[in-house]
């Protein structure tokens, strides 16, 4: 259910010089608009999902989700002009949602504190595998054929997978736990989400991570092929910064429980900043090698992938009773400012690596900030 969000980006990569030839694109930017448009009816779909998983359970809602999701593969295949391709991946974007937003809830429903780091940990590490193989895979379907065979491989995906939820998936909220879908119960719900400085605090952690993340994947193409010139070896390098973040995940399973959710994620943090930093300076002075850039964007997803499944538990923690809303929200806030703050980075790209080095330092930076703000005094505790 997580991969499926991950596969429906990173396939689209190998793909967007011909989707841009295809729609006779003039800035080569707009290519970046793929993934984004994905991404912001990804973080809508995740505010709509959530209150009804509440409302009817997670497993019906999940496969009225995954049904719309195939509906929309189709429409942007048929789109005829670039802004109609948009909005099918926008709408595409919205029913995925329901997968991302019921998997959160279904690891809430069954775990709390550092069980849930580590099962988050776990989810992470599917998360993060599709990125390994998914531009692989894209690239296979374009040696024999067109990129509209992409998105029928995507439609054969959400097909398998919504078989398997019918079939195998568990309802995990009982119909006595259900709440009832009214705008005073959502308001409620969502009062006391955004009310708790905690949950605040990681919402915006998570944003911040995000951004940077997006912005790296949708001009990974750009800076590997454009910049570097290794077109053939683009799902190979890109594949191999993501096991990096595999790796990470694996060892936050394996230490969360030990160290807690706040020493792992904010050492992390202090890491990606001086790494971005130092790496700034090399672009600063002029186009990095091959190498140091691959040693910085592997080391900078480990720290990533010590951050998300960290961020994503503080901030549902305390919402074991409204799992589906509050993972709708978090959900819905984290994307849209991380596929702001992404489309702000990458549309900066300039040539160089320069802007997007930039981006991570920054957003590393305001993280620090904002967990020093909200809570002082546990910032590198083992405590939770």
């Amino acid at each position: 259910m997580m991969g499926i969000t991950a596969l429906s980006i990173d396939i689209m990569l190998p793909a967007l010089p011909a989707i841009e030839a295809h729609y006779n694109l003039t800035d080569m930017n707009d290519q970046q608009l793929v993934i984004v448009s994905y991404m912001v009816g990804f973080g809508i779909g995740q505010l709509i999902f959530g209150p009804f998983s509440d409302r009817y359970g997670r497993k019906p809602v999940f496969c009225f989700g995954m049904a719309v999701y195939m509906a929309a593969t189709v429409a942007a295949v048929a789109a005829l002009d670039f802004d109609t391709h948009l909005a099918a991946r926008l709408l595409q974007g919205v029913a995925a949602g329901a997968a991302r937003v019921i998997a959160v809830a279904v690891v809430r429903d069954r775990f709390a504190g550092r069980a849930m780091a580590r099962a988050m940990s776990f989810i992470m590490v599917i998360f993060i595998l599709v990125p390994v193989v998914a531009p692989g895979i894209g690239a296979g379907i374009l040696l024999i054929g067109p990129w509209q065979d992409i998105f029928w491989f995507l439609l054969g995906v959400g097909a398998i997978l919504t078989l398997w939820a019918g079939l195998r998936l568990k309802e995990t909220q009982p119909k006595d736990a259900r709440r009832p879908l009214t705008v005073r119960s959502f308001a409620g719900a969502a009062g006391a989400v955004l009310d708790n400085r905690q949950t605040l605090c990681y919402m915006a952690t998570v944003s911040l991570t995000f951004g940077p993340l997006l912005a790296y994947i949708a001009s990974s193409h750009q800076i590997f092929v454009g910049i570097y010139r290794i077109d053939a070896w683009f799902p190979v390098a890109f594949g191999g910064v993501a096991l990096f973040s595999i790796a990470s995940a694996f060892v936050n399973a394996r230490l969360v429980s030990r160290l807690g959710m706040r020493r792992m994620s904010h050492s992390a943090l202090l890491i990606q900043l001086a790494l971005a930093l130092a790496f700034a300076a090399v672009a600063w002075a002029g186009e990095p090698s091959l190498v140091l850039l691959l040693v910085f964007f592997s080391l900078s997803m480990f720290m990533v992938g010590l951050c998300f499944p960290n961020f994503n538990a503080l901030a549902m923690e305390p919402h074991g009773a409204i799992a589906g809303t509050a993972s709708s929200i978090t959900g819905f806030v984290s994307t849209a400012i991380g596929s702001a703050l992404g489309w702000a980075i990458g549309d900066a790209f300039d040539g160089t690596v320069l802007p997007l080095t930039l981006g991570f330092a920054a957003c590393a930076g305001l993280s620090i900030l904002i967990v020093l703000i909200a809570e002082p005094r546990r910032f590198m505790r083992t405590t939770g």
